[in-house]
Order: C-alpha cells, then sequence, then structure tokens
C-alpha cells in the first residue's frame, strides 16, 4: 500500500494550517482501493472518500479517483 500525505492548511471547522490531506493506494491482483482522507489535527476535523475496483454500484475510474474529491489535487498512483 503506498501513502502520501502532505499538509494543506485551512481546516473548514477551525481554520487549522494543520490540515492533511492524505491518499492512500492498495492494489492486489483484481481489488484496487484509492481512498483519501482530510483531517485536522487540532479540532478533529476529518472527511474521507474510498474508491473501490469491486464496487458494484459504482463504476470504478483509476483517472478520476486519482484527484482528492475534498481539495483536487492529484497523486500518481504506484505501489
Amino acid at each position: 500500500m503506498s501513502r502520501e500525505r502532505i499538509t494543506i492548511g485551512g481546516c473548514p471547522k477551525c481554520g487549522s494550517e494543520l490540515l492533511t490531506c492524505q491518499q492512500n493506494h492498495f492494489q492486489n491482483d483484481e481489488l484496487e482501493i484509492i481512498s483519501w482522507e482530510h483531517k485536522c489535527p487540532d479540532c478533529g476535523f476529518r472527511q474521507t472518500e474510498a474508491f473501490r475496483s469491486d464496487d458494484e454500484d459504482e463504476e470504478f475510474d483509476p483517472a478520476a479517483a486519482a484527484a482528492c474529491p475534498f481539495c483536487g489535487r492529484t497523486a500518481e498512483l504506484s505501489d
């Protein structure tokens, strides 16, 4: 699993400059999971979104999942 975390600042709840954006990527055989998390260590604000290749309700688009749904930053997906 690869992980990439950066500090982006601007927490929507408290305004903290310590808000982080973390991207996780897991791939094993046919299963691929790409997840995003925004988290503030000051106030505990947290939002997450995950994209799974085995989700029967949503078509999996790796290019779309490579962009954070909260701040729009993109990540290079590699293990």
